[in-house]
């Protein structure tokens, strides 16, 4: 198994951390080696045993001591950003602070604007432009700078769609 594994080590100088990084990577099983000079550590990647590093680098009288081993897993990819939620998360709390003076309403304030904020955006997204009235009748596609404010270019700031400006 593959392990991640910390050492505090003597790293005084270029000559010390090229002999412990030569001492080392006589092991069998190291997948990456990370010095780090100015918290004198080592890092070691693979299937190394901690204690016998640390016992090799003493017998060659290098001061060394685990500070940390622990399984190497891969981590885990983050899961993609909804556009939509972070937008309409901002804009409902904005907007509930000011409606709304007890915690109980700015919460049901919230949830509502939230539920139909993300369901206009995502129209909105498939759509692809602004299907506010007032941007239809002008030449030309109309240009949304961002979710969730009309780009109309009149300077109404309103909602795109028919609940919109």
């Amino acid at each position: 198994m593959s392990k991640k594994i910390v050492i505090k080590a003597d790293l005084v100088g270029q000559a010390c951390m090229s002999d412990i990084l030569s001492v080392v990577a006589t092991f069998q099983g190291i997948k990456s080696m990370e010095v780090d000079a100015e918290k004198c550590t080592l890092t070691v990647t693979g299937a190394v045993d901690a204690v016998r590093i640390a016992q090799k680098l003493k017998k060659k009288c290098f001061a060394a001591t685990i500070l940390s081993v622990a399984d190497d897993k891969p981590k885990p990819p983050e899961p993609p950003k909804d556009p939509c939620k972070e937008a309409c998360e901002k804009l409902c709390k904005e907007r509930c602070e000011k409606l709304c003076c007890s915690k109980e309403c700015k919460e049901k304030c919230e949830k509502a604007c939230k539920e139909r904020c993300e369901k206009r955006c995502k129209a909105w997204l498939e759509g692809g432009s602004c299907s506010c009235s007032r941007c239809r009748p002008s030449p030309g596609f109309c240009y949304t700078p961002s979710y969730p404010y009309c780009g109309c270019g009149r300077g109404c700031g309103g909602w795109p769609g028919r609940f919109g400006c």
